[in-house]
């Protein structure tokens, strides 16, 4: 999670750990979708999108979305799975599983290596190496072959889980040495590569850039520590890195936290930057990169509690329009696949409510559709169709081929490849219109599609093939100029 908020994260993961699942699934129907997920390479999740009584009309499929993350209570929380020592109970994970994984619809999966028979969990970290390692590996053993899809002591119907994920937010609520993490880390990389060879394992998600390199630093510490245990040179404890991005006050390319009553500005091109190279450092060069978790805000949400770490009063939060929200979804993830990120999850589909515990905080606000519980609205949002669109409009380009055409003077230009045909995406973060040229078309014409529905509020969408401007227009000499007002485009030759 976020960054300032220390106290807040402390919470969320507390209550996620917490929550007893059991009737949630009922409340959670993931609509039957005919469309076929376009596999392992696409980079469209959503996270956690297990909302009681909102999410029955409205699905992740109909979204676009290729991926679920499932962490806290929808997850592998080894407390609740396992709550005497022997005794399993999978009927919630195996019907919430199988139902994501016959719409085609991919899972990464976070497992909480927190049980109380085995230590105390506390309500501020729960999240220490396990006394009992015997224990858990045969936990984590059994979890990983129940969801391999092999056929042999499958969950009912075979569902299969593509990514494990050891922890979250390690820098935030890992209450252990960086040796232990270290050491629980390479344990459950075998156990889970002997179960599944074909499953990937993350490293438990930086919650701040601070955490990663800075006042909080803990990943390149533990990345040193990973090395000191090696079994041989070429050794790898993890296929996957992954970080957060919370840019509610800040912009979708930087954020800028207060922690110890010093303000600190971090870009995330040059973070990603910083994260590739220091992998490449320890060994893990090409270690494909994603944003579990990352989202923005729309109306006011109420002030966030001061955690004691903070030295002064959080700033207050703004009033953000659903343009807001939508402008930052379509920034957010362009930009972070331009620069070498693999896949975004956005939190979330549907608004939390009371999440944590805090009436109307930051985290009820973020979803795609809105909550009724919150304040009676139940529309979806002007993001949730940019982000459709955003999926329709790119699924299955070459997402190892995006080329950028200009980062420089608050205008961003890139070329996607889909098909063996260019689309730009493009978009002016000035206060005044500019103008752009786009060459290299080799179509007479080209199609200009706004990113965002052409209303104030999603309420206002009757027919989404509608809902978003459109404009052709005639090429010459392979060349087009384009104007460049407050709304991001497609560009597509016709």
């Amino acid at each position: 999670m976020r960054k300032t908020n220390i106290y807040l994260s402390a919470l969320i993961i507390f209550v996620s750990l917490m929550v007893s699942p059991g009737d949630v699934y009922s409340q959670i129907k993931i609509a039957k979708n005919s469309e076929t997920a376009r596999g392992e390479d696409s980079p469209f999740g959503i996270h956690d999108p297990v909302v009681p009584q909102v999410d029955s009309l409205e699905d992740v499929a109909t979204a676009g979305a290729k991926w679920i993350r499932y962490a806290g209570g929808s997850g592998i929380v080894w407390d609740l799975i396992e709550p005497q020592k022997g005794r399993f109970d999978w009927m919630y994970q195996d019907r919430l599983y199988l139902e994501t994984f016959k719409n085609n619809i991919k899972m990464f999966v976070t497992i909480l290596p927190a049980n109380r028979w085995d230590r105390t969990v506390t309500q501020r970290r729960p999240e220490q190496m396990p006394r009992d390692m015997e224990a858990y590996k045969n936990f984590l053993s059994k979890a990983v072959e129940r969801y391999d899809g092999d056929g042999i002591d499958d969950a009912p119907g075979s569902p299969v889980i593509s990514v494990w994920q050891i922890s979250n937010e390690l820098d935030l609520f890992w209450n252990d040495t960086l040796a232990d993490y270290a050491k629980l880390l390479k344990e459950s990389y075998k156990i889970i590569k002997q179960a599944n060879p074909q499953a990937k394992v993350a490293i438990g998600g930086v919650g701040t850039p601070q955490g990663f390199d800075g006042v909080t630093k803990f990943y390149v510490p533990l990345l040193e520590e990973l090395a000191k245990i090696k079994d041989n040179p070429t050794d790898r404890y993890f296929d996957v890195f992954d970080f957060h991005w919370y840019p509610f006050e800040s912009q979708y390319n930087y954020l800028r936290e207060n922690l110890l009553g010093t303000d600190y500005v971090t870009y995330l091109k040059s973070y990603i930057e910083n994260i590739d190279n220091t992998l490449a450092k320890y060994g893990y060069d090409s270690t494909p990169i994603f944003i579990t978790e990352t989202a923005q805000y729309s109306d006011l949400p109420a002030p966030m509690p001061t955690p004691p770490e903070v030295m002064q009063p959080l700033p207050a939060l703004q009033f953000h329009t659903e343009k807001k929200q939508a402008l930052d979804l379509y920034k957010i993830y362009l930009y972070s696949l331009a620069n070498g990120v693999k896949k975004l999850f956005w939190v979330t589909l549907t608004e939390w409510h009371d999440f944590a515990g805090v009436p109307n905080g930051v985290f009820d606000n973020v979803g795609l559709i809105n909550n009724p519980q919150n304040g009676g609205q139940s529309h979806k949002k002007l993001a949730y169709y940019t982000y459709k669109k955003m999926v329709e409009i790119l699924e299955g380009s070459d997402w190892n081929n995006i080329q950028t055409i200009q980062e420089k003077d608050g205008i961003y230009i890139y070329k996607f490849t889909k098909q063996g045909k260019p689309i730009w995406v493009a978009w002016n973060d000035n206060a005044e219109a500019k103008q752009v040229t786009i060459s290299g078309i080799i179509s007479n014409q080209i199609k200009l599609t706004e990113a965002i529905p052409q209303y104030e509020s999603g309420k206002e969408v009757t027919d989404y093939n509608a809902a978003f401007k459109t404009e052709t227009k005639d090429v010459s000499g392979g060349r087009i100029s384009v104007t460049l007002g407050n709304i991001p485009v497609f560009i597509g030759e016709e």
